[in-house]
């Protein structure tokens, strides 16, 4: 089963400095990345007069990228000056060998295209030098790609393959969206179960076998949150619907709560651990959640 998770445009927007949302970005992405959350969709909040989608959509991606391609895509950026500090992901596809000797007979990495080279193209894995794979296909400059590396004895062979291809883990998707809530919501309805976090929502103990049942009837669950500033309840108000009749549940992870308010980050970690208990639980969780 997929996790996707959504947050709002305002997810950082009570941290006060550049250094503080650095560092809110990298708790959420190490979440995300833990729970195997195959996407991540940033919305628009209406409800709030802050926009940092732009500002999201660069810490975000930059995190996801893996470490040995980050100064190749991502040029000099005042908005990425503290990126430094944010925790290493090590996922799957954020492999740390650094020599073609090192790394397993099969193994997937994202490479960036370098030029074109006769009946190939020279590919950036982060081995020492770049590979090349052969291909009729026309690919850019540039262009990442993710190549499954097979070694046989002194040779190797390349393969372009698809994320869905890749038999594990190969982390999260960065979507920043135009869509605020509501819209978020309706490209999502019948073909994912939607669920909204809410203190004001049904208590997840109370309602866990109702959620097994609905989570044996989809592949996807899409997982909505909230702004630090204002609930799920707050925005669809803003918005002029009502949050129970669009979703299918609207549930709260972390009952009799101890502090007034849970952070975004918090309330990731809280309700992914759960979700996750509750996927293996109903034995709803694929091998892969890239499939």
């Amino acid at each position: 089963m997929k996790i996707m998770v959504a947050l709002p445009s305002t997810t950082i927007a009570e941290a006060n400095s550049l250094l503080e949302k650095t560092v809110k970005v990298g708790f959420i992405a190490r979440a995300l990345s833990i729970f195997k959350v195959s996407d991540l969709f940033i919305y628009r909040d209406e409800s709030w007069d802050v926009d940092e989608r732009k500002l999201l959509g660069k810490l975000f991606n930059y995190i996801a990228c893996p470490q040995y391609l980050r100064k190749k895509v991502f040029p000099l950026d005042p908005d990425l000056k503290y990126v430094g500090i944010m925790p290493p992901l090590n996922t799957p596809n954020h492999p740390t060998e650094k020599e073609l000797e090192e790394i397993p007979e099969i193994a997937y990495r994202e490479g960036l295209v370098v030029r074109k080279k006769g009946k190939g193209y020279l590919v950036d894995v982060g081995l020492g030098g770049p590979l090349i794979l052969y291909t009729s296909e026309k690919l850019r400059r540039g262009e990442r790609i993710i190549l499954k590396i097979v070694k046989k004895q002194e040779t190797i062979e390349l393969y372009k393959v698809e994320k869905s291809e890749v038999p594990h883990y190969f982390g999260f998707e960065v979507h920043v969206t135009d869509l605020n809530l509501k819209e978020i919501i309706s490209s999502f309805k019948n073909q994912a179960l939607i669920i909204a976090t809410s203190r004001y929502g049904r208590d997840v103990h109370k309602e866990y076998l109702n959620l097994i049942t609905k989570m044996s009837k989809y592949n996807r669950v899409l997982l909505l949150f909230g702004s630090p500033f204002k609930g799920l309840y707050d925005v669809a108000r803003s918005e002029g619907f009502n949050l129970d009749n669009e979703v299918d549940m609207v549930l709260n992870f972390i009952p009799d709560q101890g502090t007034k308010t849970v952070r975004v980050e918090e309330a990731l970690y809280s309700t992914l651990a759960i979700m996750n208990f509750l996927c293996h639980q109903s034995q709803s969780c694929s091998v892969s959640s890239n499939k």
